[in-house]
């Protein structure tokens, strides 16, 4: 069952968050942070129904376990309005099974009803799993470079 985030969910979504960082910092440097480091770190991230903008969190619930999250965020920049899939982890018993098509078919919902002009979704180019998902889904890669800075912490004494 795909519904929206509720009051009561937020730790819950703040370890899949944590998850997913740990995971995903494999693809893009040698992994430094142990999962408790980033569950630590993730009970500071401020979750509600709107943070900035309008945010908006599907969870994927089986049995009462939330299976997966898919945190769509949008924004009207004037000229167009923009949406993007900011956040999407599924957990790995239930990867396979068909919970991240059905959390993206929620997202694509939300764009279409929002209408925005583009949504975007980003990952890495070792991550085939979700590539297969999201070209599945009808989104399509795009000739543009991405870079990314990542301010050193110099605040470090």
């Amino acid at each position: 069952m795909i519904r929206r985030m509720k009051h009561g969910d937020e730790d819950k979504i703040r370890a899949l968050i944590a998850k997913l960082s740990y995971e995903d910092q494999t693809y893009w440097r040698k992994q430094t942070k142990t999962l408790e480091e980033y569950l630590a770190e993730s009970r500071k991230i401020p979750i509600s129904e709107e943070v900035k903008g309008k945010n908006v969190i599907f969870v994927a619930e089986e049995e009462g376990v939330i299976a997966g999250l898919c945190w769509c965020t949008i924004v009207d920049r004037g000229v167009d309005k923009q949406g993007e899939i900011a956040e999407f982890y599924i957990e790995k018993k239930y990867r396979g099974k068909g919970v991240g098509k059905e959390l993206i078919t929620a997202a694509k919902q939300l764009f279409i009803k929002e209408k925005v002009t583009v949504a975007f979704v980003w990952t890495h180019h070792g991550n085939k799993a979700a590539i297969e998902l999201y070209k599945n889904a009808e989104f399509k890669e795009v000739d543009q470079i991405v870079m990314a800075f990542v301010p050193a912490n110099k605040n470090k004494t």
